[in-house]
């Protein structure tokens, strides 16, 4: 019942914001196929820029801010679970299943697959890229819980029980991570006073995830910078895309058979 409500709510307003979208962003699609060259691309792209000296520097900034603030986590955790004492049961479920990726996945997989009958590019490339940010930022989260293994708040063994490979996988947040990497690109595509429903979900999440001792405050920060990062990432590269390269069949006026071949300078 709460996963039905959950995929109406964000159904609804993803669907309210796309169809109330200017008419000039509502753009004819036949081009399909730049979605497979988009998943080859940013791949290669991710495995490149984890070399560069830029990536180094922001990931080594990452975790000094982690270790700053690991000192306040159980402060600041008992404050999350004082805020979150009364928030409804279940509103808490609401953001509890926002960020299950079993939940978000199939319904990203659904909505992106719905978006290929649309007539609007943009609706097709958020769907896309919301799907993409989800996996990817996914794996990069079950990598550093694998590697990490920090131990879950319920289990009363302290914010710094660190323990690699031991099967712990509190840091960084999974539902976090997912949130915010399946609303982002929503935010990104469609930069309205209603998608601030979308932001509040990811919020939402990180807030009930530490409320309800699934997690520490720094493995919530973590987990939405990994999924809010990659959906913003992701989103930038794809609004600014190289020229696309489409081809058709066509009839010409002679009534003979041919190929037309559009090329679109102009990203959606």
């Amino acid at each position: 019942m709460v996963r039905r409500f959950v995929i109406a709510i964000f159904l609804a307003v993803v669907l309210c914001v796309a169809s109330s979208a200017p008419s000039g962003a509502q753009v004819a699609s036949d081009d399909p196929v730049r979605f497979a060259e988009w998943a080859v691309s940013d791949m290669t792209a991710a495995v490149g820029g984890a070399a560069r000296v830029q990536s180094l520097i922001a990931a080594g900034g990452a975790v000094g801010v982690l270790l700053l603030l690991s000192p306040l986590d159980e402060p600041l955790s008992r404050g999350a679970r004082s805020l979150g004492q009364d928030m409804p049961q279940r509103l808490r479920s609401v953001f509890h299943e926002v960020g299950n990726v079993k939940m978000a996945c199939p319904m990203a997989v659904a909505l992106f697959l719905g978006s290929l009958t649309s007539s609007s590019e943009r609706f097709q490339d958020a769907a896309f890229t919301s799907l993409q940010a989800i996996l990817l930022s996914n794996l990069a989260t079950n990598g550093l819980k694998l590697v990490v293994g920090r131990a879950w708040p319920y289990q009363r063994i302290g914010a710094s029980s660190l323990k690699p490979f031991s099967g712990r996988r509190s840091f960084p947040s999974g539902h976090a991570t997912t949130a915010f990497a399946l609303t982002v690109p929503w935010l990104m595509y469609y930069p309205r006073v209603e998608t601030l429903v979308l932001a509040s979900l990811g919020l939402g999440t990180a807030l009930v995830r530490v409320a309800d001792d699934y997690h520490w405050f720094t493995d919530v920060l973590a987990g939405a910078a990994i999924g809010a990062g990659t959906g913003y990432l992701l989103s930038r590269r794809h609004r600014a895309a190289a020229p696309r390269v489409s081809l058709s069949p066509a009839v010409t006026v002679g009534g003979g058979m041919g190929i037309r071949l559009v090329i679109s300078l102009a990203s959606p």
